[in-house]
């Protein structure tokens, strides 16, 4: 029951947190319901289902809508009304906004809260698993699966690696505690992600990296012109991200361990 309490607990903060932002202003769309949107969304769900199994699969795509949920919600505190996600097939989802954040606090905030909101569905999918299995066994092997995807999937994400959310993330740290090395360390998480993808002969992850270098060709120009953290809140921010990644690989580590 003490789990359970601090997981409601933990559910209550972030929708606390993230109040205002889980309903739109202009009510709830589909991506227009184009054929293109709906058919990106029903690849997702097929190729993670193919390579992991249903069970994993459902998990899987429920997860990235979670986390993308995650920033477009942080987007709409931001102030971004137009703030939408994409589900992309082997690679995921992307949450799309016209305009770039304002502040590289408004960035991090927005950045984080992908994982950051997963983190409450997580910890209450572990904390009631074993009280339906009396019930349904087959609902709590669903709500334990998705539980160490979730955490596994997300624990990835937040990797330093450039341009992952945790990429993202470190360049901000990098450019509130040491603004000249902030191009040196975005080219080098870059480089460490295409080496792992090359170790690992993963597709996916090479792409990535080469999506990653060639933003810093055009973004990193104006990005550098955003205002940035104050170091006080450069320490909260660290403090979030490392907290994050430790809630993330806890409840991720039996799927890591598996595929590691």
């Amino acid at each position: 029951m003490l789990v359970l309490f601090a997981t409601l607990v933990l559910c209550l903060m972030m929708l606390c947190t993230l109040r205002g932002g889980l309903v739109s202003n202009r009510g709830l769309t589909i991506v227009g319901m184009d054929i293109q949107g709906l058919g990106m969304g029903v690849l997702a769900f097929v190729a993670a289902a193919w390579y992991f199994g249903p069970l994993y699969g459902v998990a899987i795509v429920l997860s990235v809508m979670i986390h993308e949920f995650g920033h477009v919600a942080a987007y709409r505190i931001a102030g971004h009304d137009d703030a939408r996600f994409r589900l992309i097939p082997l690679m995921g989802g992307v949450a799309i906004s016209d305009r770039a954040p304002e502040t590289q606090a408004h960035d991090f905030f927005i950045t984080l809260m992908g994982p950051g909101i997963c983190l409450a569905p997580m910890a209450l999918a572990y904390s009631i698993s074993d009280m339906v299995a009396p019930f349904s066994a087959d609902a709590a092997e669903f709500l334990w699966v998705f539980a160490i995807v979730t955490g596994a999937l997300n624990f990835f994400n937040l990797l330093p690696f450039w341009p992952l959310d945790g990429g993202r993330c470190m360049r901000i740290l990098t450019d509130t505690f040491v603004p000249g090395a902030t191009n040196f360390v975005t080219i080098a998480m870059s480089a460490a992600l295409a080496a792992a993808a090359v170790a690992m002969q993963s597709m996916v992850l090479f792409f990535f990296a080469i999506l990653g270098a060639q933003s810093l060709f055009t973004w990193s120009a104006a990005w550098t012109q955003t205002k940035r953290l104050t170091k006080a809140q450069g320490l909260i921010a660290l403090g979030a991200y490392l907290f994050t990644v430790g809630a993330h690989f806890w409840g991720g580590f039996t799927m890591l361990a598996r595929y590691l």
